[in-house]
């Protein structure tokens, strides 16, 4: 029973879940969230990340094996494709039901940006648009936060535009390292169409626009805060794009665009109390 739940939890893709949950509490918390409200909402966005993770390792079980992923418990035997799948669907029922209890903005956000997942997932991934699945997704990721405030709000613009663009790198960033065993599989996204150095030079354009539309979101009364966040976030970015450049195979071009994002959404979150 134990070595089933440790498989599982391996399949969910537990690093990249926990951050994107990190990224819905420090968003919380620029937002104000009640404490009881936050955690519900963090733990339904976790859950998410779980179904859309799961479901990642269900789709690509032919594809891993045919690879030789060691990695993943599909392709060992440590777990099998039924229990992914039925655990991948009653995540994401969870997420919904969580979110549907907060409120009913929640719940739609949290829909779209689950189905967004999963639509990258189920094949938008391996076609020009798959940023876009990134793009949506993590840009739903702030009104799920801020449709559970007091009084429920939507997102300033600026709060969205960063989150998709933060989606967007974080998506460039994951496929680094597997870009070349991609290519063999037949996944040609965006990112597996542009050239190793391109995307590079992408990720740290992506996150330095996101930073500068931190600033001038954010406005006056945070001036402080939000170039702060800005200068880190891009020193950040840059290392990342070197990485990602003289190393292709390494997986710390992604790390640093997770570490960017986190200091970005630090920026945001503080920006937003002083605002709001």
């Amino acid at each position: 029973m134990l070595r089933t739940l440790w498989a599982l939890l391996r399949s969910t893709h537990p690093g990249p879940s926990v951050a994107v949950a990190a990224l819905a509490a420090i968003i919380s918390w620029g937002f104000s969230l009640p404490p009881g409200a936050a955690v519900i909402v963090v733990i339904a966005v976790l859950v998410n990340q779980f179904s859309v993770g799961l479901s990642n390792d269900a789709v690509d079980a032919r594809r891993d094996r045919e690879s030789g992923r060691s990695d993943k418990p599909l392709v060992t035997g440590e777990i099998s494709l039924s229990a992914v799948w039925g655990s991948s669907i009653a995540f994401g029922l969870a997420s919904l039901g969580l979110s549907l209890w907060v409120h009913p903005g929640v719940f739609v956000a949290q829909l779209v940006f689950l189905l967004a997942g999963w639509a990258y997932n189920l094949g938008l991934k391996a076609t020009v648009f798959s940023a876009l699945a990134y793009a949506v997704g993590f840009g739903a990721l702030p009104a799920i936060v801020s449709f559970a405030a007091e009084p429920a709000l939507a997102p300033q613009w600026w709060v969205l535009v960063v989150a998709s663009g933060l989606g967007i790198a974080a998506h460039f960033g994951n496929v680094v390292p597997d870009r070349d065993a991609d290519a063999q599989q037949g996944i040609r996204g965006l990112p597996q169409l542009l050239s190793a150095k391109t995307v590079a030079v992408s990720l740290v354009v992506l996150i330095a626009g996101m930073a500068a539309v931190l600033v001038v979101g954010a406005g006056e009364q945070a001036r402080v805060a939000s170039l702060i966040a800005a200068a880190l976030a891009t020193a950040v970015a840059v290392v990342g794009g070197i990485t990602a450049t003289k190393a292709p195979s390494s997986r710390w071009a992604f790390r640093s665009t997770i570490a960017a994002a986190l200091v970005l959404a630090l920026g945001l979150a503080v920006s937003l109390e002083q605002s709001i």
